[in-house]
């Protein structure tokens, strides 16, 4: 068993993939490495590389940070979530609405 941050690092890798609902032989193809390598991380059995862990981050969509150290707020998770569901358009007219939203909000300041 790991100690400290690390101990959850296996928990939020298979929360990340339980939420794109991709099996563990799907995520383990896409970063190049086994299934039971991928189980052993996800089962707190092993730290993966530096190359690996940020193979995973990629294709989760999840910061670094957050992965290691649980460092974005649940509202900030909630969004990004959304946001890796979302095609090029739908993230380009997304960006364009918050930039607007945030323009109108400084002139109303």
């Amino acid at each position: 068993m790991l100690k400290g941050s690390d101990n959850k690092l296996g928990y939020r890798i298979k929360a990340a993939r339980e939420n794109r609902k991709w099996t563990q032989e799907q995520l383990a193809e896409m970063a190049g490495i086994s299934t039971v390598y991928l189980s052993e991380i996800e089962n707190k059995r092993t730290i993966p590389s530096f190359s690996i862990l940020s193979k995973l981050c990629r294709l989760l969509n999840l910061s670094l940070d957050d992965l290691v150290f649980h460092t974005e707020s649940d509202d900030a998770r909630k969004i990004s979530r959304l946001l890796s569901r979302c095609d090029k358009q739908q993230l380009h007219v997304i960006h364009a609405m918050i930039e607007a939203m945030l323009e109108a909000a400084e002139k109303t300041e």
